[in-house]
This record gives structure tokens, sequence and C-alpha cells, in this order.
């Protein structure tokens, strides 16, 4: 059996599926319905452009059935106003409440964030959700513990203010996000930053506070305790870190940024 059959009996032979499938493993057969290339199967990256853009339910996916397949609503409307605030609000959040965040609320961002592009829809990206706030203040310990060794001047201010009682590394967060993905893989630093964009935002629409977590992403690069700390398997790296909680403060305006450097040609 192919991989993807067409019913001609509801296939209205538009060119859709053969037009978005990125492969170009359609062709169309004497009477003009799209018919799957017999190799397709192992050239096919299921990324789902031809089950999604037909409107008849016409093809069938064998590894994307359309019951998985959910329908989109159209009587939804993106208010663009409030999209652009989200987007140009979102802060870096770095005081945070002490009361956790519910754990349905990350289930929910990391649902869509799963839902984010990545190169041949390899879907890379491994996560690790640390809870326990002493878990999160004793990874900030291994993060002061690297920079301590590597003695670089520029981390000599955050060492001193760690040993004066702050945090500085994880901004006393309760909670902590971690991504990884495979070494081997050339697009795992871009399709983990897509994702962990995409979780930042959906995790902004739901009042969760964030800040990526740059001392530990470096540290997590070059510190064998932290890596063991952390659980990183064999072959997979840290690819992107974000502190999270409910933020302690609230913002009230959107600062200004510089304008966009832009060349047109």
């Amino acid at each position: 059996m192919s991989l993807v059959s067409i019913d001609h009996g509801r296939c209205r032979r538009d060119g859709a599926c053969s037009a978005v499938c990125p492969a170009g493993l359609f062709e169309n057969d004497p009477e003009g319905f799209p018919q799957f290339h017999a190799d397709g199967e192992q050239r096919c990256i299921r990324c789902g452009h031809c089950v999604a853009v037909c409107g008849y339910d016409a093809l069938q996916h064998e590894e994307l059935p359309l019951h998985e397949a959910a329908l989109l609503d159209s009587s939804l409307q993106l208010d663009l106003t409030a999209l652009n605030q989200l987007l140009q609000a979102r802060r870096s959040v770095r005081e945070f409440k002490a009361e956790p965040v519910p754990q349905a609320l990350v289930r929910e961002a990391i649902e869509i964030a799963r839902w984010a592009p990545s190169a041949v829809n390899r879907q890379p990206v491994e996560w690790l959700v640390i809870q326990n706030p002493a878990e999160v203040r004793k990874l900030a310990g291994l993060v002061a513990e690297y920079l301590r060794q590597i003695v670089e001047p520029r981390y000599a201010h955050y060492i001193t203010m760690w040993d004066q009682g702050k945090d500085p590394f994880l901004r006393s967060a309760p909670h902590l996000l971690v991504i990884h993905a495979p070494d081997d893989w050339g697009w795992s630093t871009v399709d983990s930053t897509i994702a962990l964009t995409q979780f930042e935002l959906a995790a902004c629409a739901r009042g969760i506070g964030t800040c990526w977590a740059g001392f530990l992403m470096r540290a997590a690069a070059g510190h064998q305790p932290l890596r063991e700390a952390l659980g990183i398997p064999e072959g997979h790296s840290v690819t992107g870190a974000l502190m999270y909680g409910l933020p302690r403060y609230r913002y009230h305006r959107i600062p200004p940024r510089q304008a966009a450097r832009v060349t047109w040609r």
C-alpha cells in the first residue's frame, strides 16, 4: 500500500497537494488525479502539507491520519492589534513570585511549542522541565562553579553577586526549562531556538514570565558536572534554556527599540 492514497470520489484535481509538497512527490495520472511517487515513502518528510491543504478529505497519509489532524476553525479571527502588543510587550522577566506555575499551563505552552517548524521536519528537540526551586538553585551553583574555574574578568562581578547571596545566573527563578538536541544534526541550534521562542510566546500569553538562561547555556557546554546534573544524554547538547515563573511585577509600557536596519532590493 502506498504511504499516500487519493480518494478519486472526493478529489477535485485542483493540484494543491502537488503544489505544496516540498519534496515534489506527486505527479498527475492520465485522468489528472494526483499520484504519489512510487519511491515517495523514502523521501517524504512527513510535514503534513498535503494533508493540511486538501479541503475535501480526499488524501490519506498512512502516518498522518485525518482523525488526528484537527480541523481549522474558520470562525476564529486573529486580532492583529492584540498579537502585535503581545510580541512588543514581551519582557525578559528576572523577578519572580515564590508561588509555583501550574503545571497545566506549562504543558499547554510545550504543546504549542512542539508545532514549531524544524528543518526537513526533523523535530529534534527534547524538553527537560525542572519544577523544584531547590534543584534550580543547585544548578545555579554549578554555573557559578564553572565561571570561577574559567576565570574570565567579565564574569567576576556576577561571582561576587553570587557570593553575596544573590543569584545572577538563574535569578532565583522557581522553575527552569532546558532543551537539548542531537549533536549530529546540523540544524539542532536553529530548530531549538525556534521551538523555545514559540514556547516563550505561548508562556507569555498564559501569564508566565520567562528569561533566556544564557549563563547556564554557556556553562552546560563546558562543565561536565552541570551536564550530569541535567541528565543530558550522550550525543546531545543543551541548545536552549529558559528560567520561568509568575512575574513579581507588572509592566505598563512598551519601551522603544532601535529602528529596523533594512536593505530593500
